[in-house]
């Protein structure tokens, strides 16, 4: 048989790791971590809508006071006249 061939069968040796370094990642826990992000980000998402949604509230309410603050400012100014 042609040695280039069996050279490839041969089994690899093992590289040599640090035991300090921490676990290589495997695809797995990146798959996890990729759909607890994204769950994530769904759920801050519904909460911007929410907050939008507010936010258009108030400041309809606030717009609403403010028209009432004018108006009674021009009643007593005529009233003072």
């Amino acid at each position: 048989m042609n040695p280039a061939f069996l050279k490839t069968l041969r089994a690899k040796k093992k590289r040599e790791r640090d035991p300090n370094l921490p676990p290589p990642p495997n695809l797995f826990s990146q798959a996890k971590e990729l759909r607890q992000t994204r769950q994530s980000m769904d759920l801050v998402e519904i909460e911007m809508s929410m907050l939008k949604q507010r936010l258009e509230r108030v400041e309809s309410r606030n717009r609403e006071l403010e028209m009432r603050m004018e108006t009674l400012q021009n009643w007593v100014q005529k009233r003072t006249k």
